[in-house]
């Protein structure tokens, strides 16, 4: 009999996230879809984004489109590819503007992809992992 290898597998380790999300209740719903698959950070406005992107690494960033109290989700991303690191990574634009010229619009001025409000968590999951597909 062959002997037991003992030694750990591990786990590859989970994509991490960033969710700029003002609406309280958006958040903890995606928090929780999202929580099994992946390491997600969440802040709540432009201002607390931009302070906490340049000391971390994320492999995306999830972006409520109509931010309130600063940037909005387009401008902010604009902002956010200009610091080291996040110039190529995937900014998925998370929205109620649900036409297919508001998706051809946010594609256009630098978000890579594109989820409308409401979706169901295998419709998040699905979009996620397609961001990662080619990478």
């Amino acid at each position: 009999m062959g002997q037991i290898n003992n030694q750990e597998y591990s786990k590859p380790a989970k994509r991490k996230l960033f969710y700029v999300e003002d609406d309280e209740f958006a958040r903890d719903v995606v928090r929780r879809m999202l929580a099994d698959n992946f390491e997600i950070d969440i802040v709540n406005n432009s201002n607390e984004a931009l302070l906490k992107a340049p000391s971390n690494q994320y492999d995306a960033v999830l972006m409520d489109i109509n931010l309130k109290g600063g940037l909005n989700g387009i401008e902010l991303t604009i902002e956010l590819k200009k610091i080291p690191g996040y110039e190529n990574i995937p900014y998925v634009a998370f929205t109620a503007y649900a036409s297919h010229t508001d998706k051809e619009t946010f594609l256009a001025q630098g978000l890579t992809h594109y989820i409308s409000k409401p979706f169901t968590k295998a419709d998040l999951l699905q979009k996620i992992n397609s961001v990662f597909e080619n990478k």
